[in-house]
């Protein structure tokens, strides 16, 4: 049977952002082929994913059509399959196709701070809040993956991606300090984009205490959580982005109320620690 998560998939892309595509159609301006973003139905993560990497011709597990590194590849097989060991079954990856989409749709919305149309309050919030819709996938070498659980009424993800420039490097400096000033100022704002008045929730989660996250990690760790409500309704997130190295891996999920509790919490952490402790084996 198909899981609620698989119909999710076009909001997956655009709902996780917070003056993206924040309309109740979050789907309606999503990549157009966004529900056919590698996941197939019935397609499971295989246990220990990443042990032989990606196909030889580029694709992933699930035949989606990849050309980032093989070694990022299998380290975010290795978080999914990790993933999997809660419930989150189907995964897939995101094609090099419907990235380029996402990418799109990324710089083409993420200044919304600086459109008039969309009005936030405080105003001194809406800078940091439209530039926090940052993703791994805006960087040269990167690959996502997305999974989905019949228990849970939303989508998660996970992203890695190589800094190859210090302007890549400055971009995720700059991401950090940007969720560091929403944590800091802007929990609590509102704001008005297409004509849909929205009040927005941010808060700083706590990060579990777990034998397999290294000291190093939580230390190069941020993560938030937000609830937006407005429109047709409340919508969840929770997004943790860290780094190993040169690398940086983003776990998200988006969707129903589950998704900014402490339980899933505990998931990212894990399904990053999985990930890095793959990219460090490549080392």
């Amino acid at each position: 049977m198909r899981p609620p998560g698989i119909a999710a998939a076009a909001s997956a892309f655009a709902g996780v952002l917070l003056l993206t595509a924040c309309g109740s159609d979050t789907g309606a301006t999503a990549p157009e082929d966004a529900d056919h973003a590698g996941v197939s139905p019935g397609e499971t993560a295989p246990e220990g994913a990443g042990e032989d990497g990606a196909g030889e011709d580029g694709t992933g597990e699930d035949g989606a059509v990849l050309s980032a590194p093989e070694r990022l590849i299998a380290a975010a097989q290795e978080g999914a399959g990790r993933a999997s060991s809660f419930g989150f079954n189907e995964m897939g990856f995101v094609s090099d196709e419907v990235a380029d989409s996402y990418r799109e749709l990324l710089q083409e919305n993420s200044l919304a701070g600086e459109d008039p149309e969309a009005q936030v309050s405080p105003a001194s919030c809406a800078q940091p809040l439209a530039a926090v819709d940052f993703s791994p996938l805006l960087l040269a070498e990167a690959v996502r993956a997305d999974y989905f659980a019949e228990s849970f009424d939303g989508a998660g993800s996970i992203e890695l991606a190589t800094l190859q420039s210090p302007a890549d490097e400055q971009r995720v400096a700059e991401h950090r300090e940007n969720v560091a000033e929403l944590l800091e100022s802007c929990q609590d704002t509102e704001f008005t984009l297409d004509g849909v008045d929205y009040e927005l929730r941010i808060q700083e989660p706590t990060l579990q205490d777990q034998d397999e996250v290294s000291a190093e990690q939580v230390q190069d760790t941020v993560a938030y959580s937000w609830r937006r409500s407005g429109g047709d309704g409340t919508t969840f997130a929770q997004i943790l982005f860290t780094q190993v190295g040169s690398d940086i891996i983003m776990v998200s999920f988006t969707g129903g109320e589950a998704a900014e509790s402490a339980e899933f919490t505990a998931i990212a952490e894990a399904i990053a620690a999985e990930a890095s402790a793959a990219l460090e084996t490549e080392e």
